[in-house]
Order: C-alpha cells, then structure tokens, then sequence
C-alpha cells in the first residue's frame, strides 16, 4: 500500500509483549532492509512473535533527527543471515 525504500542501517527495537521470550530478551537489534510509511522490513538475529508488539528507535542521520515508532510484528521468518521481521507500524492518529 505504501512505497518501500530501501534502507541499510541499524535500528534498537524493544519488545513490549509480557510473554516469557519477551520478558527474557527484551531488546533486539534489527539490520533494518527497507522501510515506507505503513512498517519495516529487517533482519534480526533473535526470533520475535508474530503479533508481537515492538517499538523500534532510528537514530539521528546527519541532519535529521532520530525518531520513535510502534507497531506489530506480522512475520518472523529463519533465513540464511538470521530472521527476516516484517513490522506493521501502528496508524498515526488524526491531527485535531
């Protein structure tokens, strides 16, 4: 629904569910593949849940400054590098 760019860096997310694996391993580090508006596309080297909840931080890039988002896992994948995690970000809410 959303164009996708590709993208190569690093991202910290936090995973927010309370099941044990969450609760156990609560940050993950996500090679980050590409990204549009609507979600996220990584790799991480632990797996995570789908339908997990996870917040993700971006870091500052030159000029821009960093940002936060929040969203649901909608797949978690083992592949060769690790596990291929595609996010969902959570709808911005309507400016009043």
């Amino acid at each position: 629904m959303f164009d996708r760019k590709e993208v190569h860096t690093r991202i910290e997310g936090k995973r927010l569910d309370h099941s044990i694996p969450a609760r156990q391993q609560p940050h993950v580090s996500l090679a980050l593949r590409d990204l549009s508006a609507g979600g996220l596309s990584a790799i991480s080297e632990k797996p995570v849940q789908a339908g997990e909840r996870i917040a993700v931080f971006f870091p500052p890039q030159g000029a821009r400054r960093g940002w936060d988002a929040y969203g649901r896992v909608i797949r978690c994948d083992a592949g060769h590098f690790g596990y291929r995690v595609a996010v969902e970000f959570d709808p911005m809410p309507a400016a009043a």
